[in-house]
Order: structure tokens, then sequence, then C-alpha cells
């Protein structure tokens, strides 16, 4: 009877969880190029003798991993010619004092001295590695990443791809960073987007989100932890008769 009490409040951490996660996708359902993410979770059961001899066993519940879905959100098409989205696979990248940053879409702007930015201010990088300077002009970007101010080639975007399944973390603002499956792995290293890959100019990917599933989900997670309460409180409360009323003379 206590492993009543274990499996169904370990279903109920568990399911705030998968809450917390529906939540974050839906308050993202506005945020260019998110992606939703699901929780993962793994069933165990365990099994073994008590100080009695007797054979017990217990099943839990836990969290194994964060699964981000990575189907293309709707292209939005916005006019802006910095605003920048990818058809296929891969990422735009940007330096930041953390390192190196990925981005599947970006509203991009130049500072006052022609540098091109993304909108925390983060330099978009060339093929090359370097900071891209935009100079005064007519700015056109094509399907293959080269820019040109005035018909005269400036830079070509650096367009990267990772192995998959893709090693990156969300880390806001649309930004995704590698990182390593294991403890003591490499951090995974880009390679050159594929030749199919494309980039949309005056357009910006939406996010993944179905705002309405995900609502039916959390309805769904939010029925299921209150049956695992109700659970806990019926076996509690039997738990409490067995030990304070049964054998009351």
């Amino acid at each position: 009877m206590v492993n009543g009490l274990y499996t169904s409040g370990n279903a109920m951490m568990l399911g705030l969880r998968q809450q917390e996660i529906t939540a974050n996708n839906m308050a993202n359902a506005q945020t260019p190029g998110f992606k939703i993410s699901r929780l993962v979770s793994r069933d165990t059961v365990e099994t073994g003798r008590d100080v009695d001899d007797y054979m017990r066993q217990r099943e839990l519940q836990s969290a194994d991993e964060v699964h981000v879905d990575w189907s293309n959100g709707p292209l939005v098409q916005t006019g802006n010619p910095l605003d920048l989205a990818l058809r296929g696979d891969g990422f735009l990248t940007i330096s930041t004092p953390e390192g190196d940053r990925y981005l599947r879409t970006a509203s991009l702007k130049t500072t006052d001295q022609g540098n091109l930015v993304d909108g925390t201010g983060a330099p978009v990088l060339d093929q090359s590695g370097q900071p891209i300077h935009l100079p005064a002009g007519k700015t056109v970007i094509g399907p293959d990443g080269q820019i040109t101010s005035d018909g005269k080639p400036v830079a070509t975007l650096k367009i990267v791809d990772f192995p998959k399944p893709y090693p990156l973390k969300q880390e806001g603002n649309g930004r995704w960073v590698p990182f390593a499956a294991n403890a003591g792995d490499p951090v995974p290293q880009p390679k050159p987007a594929s030749a199919s890959t494309a980039v949309e100019q005056g357009a910006i990917e939406g996010p993944n989100v179905n705002t309405v599933a995900e609502m039916v989900r959390m309805i769904s997670q939010f029925r299921d932890y209150e049956a695992d309460s109700k659970v806990l409180h019926s076996v509690d409360t039997t738990l409490d008769h067995a030990v304070n009323e049964v054998g009351k003379v």
C-alpha cells in the first residue's frame, strides 16, 4: 500500500514537469522560430524482498529527456529586407560573449557603423566567421546567403547544420546552443549546411506551436495530475485508518 504513495506522488511530480513544458510552449506561441518541446518519460519497475523476505514491487515514472519537435513553422512574409528565414535544415550564425549561437530565423538590423546584428546586437557572421559590415545601399540577400549592396558582393552568411538528432537546446531570443549528450563527450561542432538549404529574404519563420492542441494537452495533463492526487489522498486515508482504527478496542 505504501508503494501506492510513491507511485502516485511520483506521477504527480512528472505531471508538473509536463505542465511546465506545455505552458512554455503556449507562452512562446508568438515567438519567431520557436520549436515546441515534449517531455519523454521512462517507466521502471523495481522488485526486491523486504526485511520480512516478502517480494515487493514498485512502479515509477521519471523524466528522461526533453525532446524538441524540429518541424518547420510557417513562413510569414514581412517585406523587411533584413528579416531572414531558412527553407530546409540549417542555422544562421551569430557571435556572443559566450560563443557562437545559432538561429533558425532573425530580424536583423544595422548599427550606426553599418555592422549587421540581430535584435540583441549580436554580430551576424560570414562564412569566414567574421562580423558582416553593410555599406549604404540596397541590400539583397540571395537564396545561397550571398549579400549584395547595390549589386556589389559584400559577404556570404555563415549557414551551418548539425548531426541529427540535433544536439541543441534553446537559450532564449530564438537562439540555439550545442551541448554534449554525455558528460565528458566533446560538444558537437557545426558543419556547412546542405546546398538545398535556402535563405528567404523578407520573411520570418513562425513558431510551430498549435495553440489549440497545446491547450487541450494542458487540460489533459491537469486532469491526470488531479486523478493522481485523488489516488494519493485515498491511499493516505486508507493507511490512516489501518494505523489508527483497525484493531482498536
